[in-house]
């Protein structure tokens, strides 16, 4: 250390070992060693006599004190040499310097912790003033506490190491058995359309042939039609030839023999048959029943294909704090009939007043939803007529053709009762004075809707729906609604296009599409549904 740092070992020289720093108005004493003026005074002023020098333990007399000038000089030489080198850049510096950390003030290696002061501190910061009173341990020994903290929150780190790894792990390996499981479905949907394709096309095929066979059995039948038909023709001619010949005769020559005209020239019983057999006609009957029940069958299955892969079946719930005071919502928040009476007695501010119409419970912002609502009402007949008027010739791709029909209402709405006469009258007084008989209103409606006074339940309100009655349904699609069925059906298909801005409504029976609706959708979009009639009640399904 002394070869090599020469200035720490002036520096050794010129420090003061009671306050263990740079001297300060050096003065010497009897015994020839030297202390800073201000060190040596407090301790004659804290001592009793006799004084002795605290490195030898000589006495010495306090008048014997003297100042040491050179010194001073020296003292001031060498911190100022110290001052320089600590200027001087960093890779200038000692190798010993640079190897370890020392301390800035005496360049001392750092051995102890202040605890009072959070300092590092060597050996002659520690006998200093500032720290001689503080509590100072070992580096070692301050450091065990951190150490310690650090391998405690080095084991938590670890372990959430671990855990994510094992957690990447399985998710790895759930990553790879879903798409494995996906390569499956690829195969199995590749291999159930081929079967499907194998089946249509044997379908195909096989009324293909049936018409095939059809027509040449037809066309056989037309050529032996023309033939027949052609000689019958050609030997009738030849007769009324003859017969034409004959007439022209002069009277001599036709009565030479009278009677024999009738036997020469007999009337036969002409060709006459029906151009298509009774079996050829009715089998062809039965290929329009054929194709007529392939037209149906298709039309469910693209209708069913497309909801099922396309849209997502809600489970919709009614929102009793939303219905008005005269709806009854079941418990389980599935249907609703209209009572007539009053059954709030408070009106919160969410609820239809006095419109009586309920929102479902969840609303959509996005996705492909569909729901049905079966429409019930005790004096309706069995079923509804099969003629549907379209507009624009829209043909059904929705609606399921495995829910059940018509299947009456509860036992409390069972007994037999007619409509009565003022039902009727009102009906019969709307249909003559061109008002639409309103029975109910199904659809979708927008969450920040008017929910206070009479509204008009059109898309420029937030309402998208249809109104049912026994004459039919009808479109709300502005101040005047419009006719689109002759009946109304006893389920209503609503399939909702968030994104694609559609509502689409079908008969679930036949899979035909009522009506369609092309909105752009702001906010949250609600199942609507509105009914004014005794003895009906509305059922969301499934």
């Amino acid at each position: 250390m002394a070869a090599a740092s020469p200035l720490r070992n002036l520096e050794d020289e010129v420090l003061c070992s009671i306050c263990l720093d740079y001297l300060r108005e050096p003065v010497t004493i009897d015994c020839g060693h030297v202390f800073c003026y201000h060190c040596i005074i407090k301790v004659c002023e804290s001592s009793r006599q006799p004084l002795y020098c605290s490195l030898c333990k000589t006495a010495f007399k306090k008048e014997n004190i003297r100042h040491v000038w050179q010194m001073a000089s020296l003292v001031e030489n060498i911190w100022r040499m110290k001052v320089d080198e600590e200027r001087q850049p960093r890779e200038e510096r000692l190798p010993e310097q640079r190897a370890e950390k020392l301390c800035g003030r005496h360049l001392e290696k750092l051995h102890y912790y202040c605890k009072d002061d959070q300092q590092m501190l060597c050996v002659m910061c520690r006998e200093s003033p500032e720290h001689r009173h503080h509590t100072a341990v070992l580096l070692e020994k301050a450091a065990q506490p951190y150490r310690g903290k650090i391998l405690n929150h080095l084991k938590i780190l670890k372990g959430d190491r671990d855990r994510i790894h094992n957690f990447q792990s399985t998710g790895e390996d759930e990553i790879q058995a879903l798409l494995t499981k996906l390569q499956d479905h690829r195969h199995d949907i590749v291999s159930v359309f081929e079967q499907g394709h194998q089946f249509l096309r044997e379908r195909e095929q096989y009324l293909l042939d049936l018409l095939v066979g059809l027509e040449h059995e037809l066309t056989e039948g037309r050529s032996s039609h023309i033939t027949k038909g052609s000689e019958e023709k050609i030997r009738l001619g030849t007769l009324i030839s003859e017969l034409e010949k004959k007439v022209q005769q002069p009277a001599l020559e036709l009565l030479q023999d009278p009677s024999d005209i009738i036997s020469r020239y007999p009337r036969k019983k002409f060709w006459m048959e029906k151009p298509v057999s009774p079996a050829i006609k009715k089998r062809a009957e039965e290929f329009s029943d054929k194709f007529l029940s392939l037209e149906k069958g298709l039309k469910g299955f693209h209708g069913k294909l497309m909801r099922d892969l396309e849209y997502k079946t809600m489970r919709i719930i009614l929102n009793s704090q939303t219905a008005n005071g005269y709806l009854s919502v079941s418990p389980n928040g599935k249907s609703m009939i209209f009572t007539g009476l009053w059954m709030n007695k408070y009106q919160r501010g969410q609820r239809f007043d006095p419109e009586p119409a309920v929102l479902g419970s969840k609303g959509f912002t996005w996705g492909k939803v569909y729901w049905e609502v079966k429409v019930d009402r005790i004096w309706w007949g069995a079923e509804e007529k099969e003629t549907v008027k379209y507009r624009g010739g829209t043909r059904g791709v929705f609606g399921s053709s495995y829910l059940d029909g018509f299947l009456g209402i509860t036992d409390r709405y069972r007994s037999p009762v007619c409509r009565n006469e003022s039902e009727e009258l009102e009906e019969e007084w709307s249909q003559e004075n061109g008002i639409w008989p309103k029975f109910c209103l199904v659809g979708v409606a927008r969450e920040s809707v008017v929910r206070r006074g009479s509204l008009t339940f059109t898309p420029e309100e937030g309402f998208w729906t249809l109104q049912l009655s026994s004459a039919g349904v009808c479109v709300c699609a502005n101040a005047e609604p419009f006719q689109v069925l002759s009946y109304c059906p006893r389920q209503i298909g609503i399939a909702l296009d968030y994104e694609g801005g559609k509502v689409t409504f079908t008969n679930t029976r036949t899979q035909d599409i009522i009506y369609e609706f092309s909105p752009s959708f702001t906010g949250r979009i609600f199942p609507f549904l509105w009914l004014n009639c005794m003895r009906s009640r509305l059922t969301l399904r499934p």
